[in-house]
């Protein structure tokens, strides 16, 4: 019996030595190693569901390491980290913008920037000074104009005083309106006599004369003008756009392509290492299309099946003017061959008839190539829909790309938590990446934004006053709006 218990009590050590060194070993893991960046004094979401908001965040190469109290994460300092003071500004999983073009984006940026513009005479004085500073430029382009109840509808007369000589189109900040001058008119043989398009409306004054204004598809009378984009033109543009949604804490774009050739811009972007991002593209695929066409976008969806900057495998489908027949079918013969189907629904019919066509493939096609993750875009409200799963995008150009902007117009139907893990979890389950994104855990990709302030105690009509105070992506500080950082 003795001997019994002795052996048992020596198990029972032995035991507890192991439990104690295993412990010890991941304490010293955590310690011991390298500890390359800190955020700390922070307001940290880590965008998991019923996470406790923690203080501070710690990275080691391009993944978290660790997130907890600023005592606890301190003690991981070494000579080599980066440190970084939130000052008490909220800690996010980078934003990941889940509906862009960023192309579309980037040339637009060339413009005339609008953006805030309180009354139409500041606008128009803002225009006026881009003209004089680019005289050689044949089209006057700009964006971003909202103006504020009271501040009256732009028109002709007032874009005329600031340039006559060639044609000026500006585009709204939702995209819907442009607002034009005379000349632009003209060449678009927009007269008193001209009939509205289709779902589009040329605003008259009383007199029956277009004022200017432009609304709905009436604007492609006057944007299908505009002097086409070069490659050149357009990689530039893109890494314009890159560059600016970086500034605004966003690491990760789900952008929409117009054909193989973006993509190739895309892959040449990112392979040059001057733009830190992770890119999943929407290949635009209007129909009708036979199975050929859909056989010869095979190299497409393998080439970057699961790369974690440039990774492939959505498409879009049109649904304007496609019957229910036609739309069916080719939603099933994609979704046969692997594709994750993008259908953008603006209202209830169009919602019905994409859910239909999904039903349609599951039912032709029971076994899938992988897990079907078939969106619904809702891009009036910035909305994507995966199942259950929401994820937001800001459809820029025709929403603002800044992101806390999004937020604010999400929070009416969310609260602020799951609008914000709509921004990062939900997005990334778009992409079938939340295995390594969209959450502030150890092991995830080390994508980062600090915000400029704790918005978990602000008014929601303030979010939009927030912007990134520095963004970090894959472990590395690539963009900071101030120096709050000490970088040995």
């Amino acid at each position: 019996m003795a001997a019994r218990l002795t052996a048992y009590l020596v198990v029972c050590i032995v035991g507890a030595t192991l439990v104690a060194g295993l412990i010890v070993g991941a304490q010293r893991d955590d310690s011991d190693g390298p500890v390359d960046l800190i955020v700390h004094n922070a307001v940290v979401f880590t965008g998991e569901e019923n996470a406790k908001i923690a203080e501070a965040v710690a990275v080691r190469a391009n993944q978290v390491l660790k997130v907890g109290t600023n005592r606890e994460i301190l003690k991981l300092q070494r000579p080599q980290t980066v440190m970084i003071d939130a000052r008490g500004g909220a800690v996010l999983p980078g934003f990941n913008d889940a509906h862009l073009h960023l192309i579309e984006g980037g040339l637009q940026l060339f413009g005339v920037d609008l953006t805030g513009a309180a009354t139409i005479d500041e606008a128009v004085e803002r225009v006026r000074e881009w003209a004089a500073a680019n005289p050689d430029v044949p089209w006057v382009t700009g964006h971003g104009w909202a103006f504020a109840d009271g501040a009256g509808e732009p028109g002709r007369t007032a874009l005329d005083a600031a340039v006559s000589n060639r044609p000026a189109y500006l585009r709204s900040e939702s995209g819907e309106r442009a607002w034009v001058n005379s000349r632009a008119l003209r060449l678009a043989r927009i007269a008193r006599r001209s009939a509205d398009p289709e779902e589009g409306r040329v605003v008259r004054d009383k007199r029956g004369d277009p004022t200017g204004l432009l609304e709905g598809k009436a604007t492609e009378l006057v944007s299908s003008l505009l002097p086409k984009a070069t490659r050149e033109e357009r990689m530039r543009a893109l890494m314009t756009a890159l560059t600016e949604a970086q500034r605004q804490g966003i690491t990760s774009v789900q952008a929409a392509a117009d054909d193989v050739e973006d993509l190739e811009l895309f892959e040449a972007a990112l392979r040059g290492g001057g733009t830190d991002m992770r890119v999943y593209p929407v290949l635009e695929f209007d129909p009708p299309r036979n199975e050929a066409d859909i056989a010869r976008l095979d190299p497409v969806l393998q080439k970057h099946a699961d790369d974690p900057f440039l990774k492939s495998g959505a498409i879009e489908v049109e649904l304007a003017g496609v019957e229910t027949d036609p739309l069916n079918r080719l939603v099933r013969l994609l979704d046969e061959r692997g594709w994750q189907i993008s259908i953008e629904a603006d209202d209830e019919e169009e919602t019905a008839r994409a859910r239909t066509a999904f039903a349609h493939a599951v039912r032709s096609n029971p076994r899938a190539a992988r897990e079907r993750r078939h969106r619904i875009e809702h891009q009036d409200r910035h909305f994507t829909q995966v199942g259950k799963t929401l994820a937001l995008g800001s459809d820029w150009p025709n929403g603002p790309l800044t992101p806390m902007r999004v937020i604010q117009s999400a929070v009416d139907r969310l609260s602020l938590k799951a609008a914000l893990r709509a921004y990062s979890f939900g997005s990334a389950f778009a992409s079938y990446d939340e295995q390594r994104k969209g959450t502030l855990k150890p092991g995830m990709l080390a994508d980062i934004v600090v915000l400029t302030a704790n918005i978990f105690e602000m008014e929601p009509a303030l979010l939009n006053t927030v912007k990134a105070a520095h963004t970090i992506f894959d472990g590395r500080l690539v963009y900071s709006a101030e120096r709050r950082t000490t970088v040995p």
